[in-house]
C-alpha cells in the first residue's frame, strides 16, 4: 500500500489540462482541434463572473483543477482502502 501510495503521489497533473477538461464537461464546449489546454483556459478568461464568482472564467477552471488535485492527495494521505 505504502509503494502504491507513494507512486500515486508523484504523478503529473499538468493544471491547465485537468482544468480544461473540467471546463469542456462544465460546459460543452471544446476548443478547436491543435488549440493548447493553456490557450483555450486564456480564451475563457474573457468571460467573467461565470457560475456567479468575480473570477474569469478560464481562471475558476484552473482553481476547481487545484481542488480537485488537492482532493486526490488528501484521499491517497488517507491510505483508506474502499470496503
Amino acid at each position: 500500500m505504502d509503494k502504491a501510495k507513494r507512486q500515486l503521489m508523484l504523478i503529473d497533473i499538468p493544471r491547465d489540462e485537468l482544468a480544461l477538461r473540467i471546463a469542456i464537461k462544465c460546459t460543452g464546449m471544446k476548443p478547436p482541434t491543435g488549440m493548447s489546454a493553456t490557450t483555450a483556459l486564456d480564451h475563457l478568461d474573457v468571460i467573467i463572473g461565470a457560475g456567479g464568482g468575480d473570477l474569469p472564467m478560464g481562471e475558476g477552471f484552473r482553481q476547481a483543477a487545484d481542488a480537485a488535485v488537492a482532493y486526490f492527495h488528501e484521499r491517497i494521505s488517507a491510505g483508506v482502502l474502499p470496503s
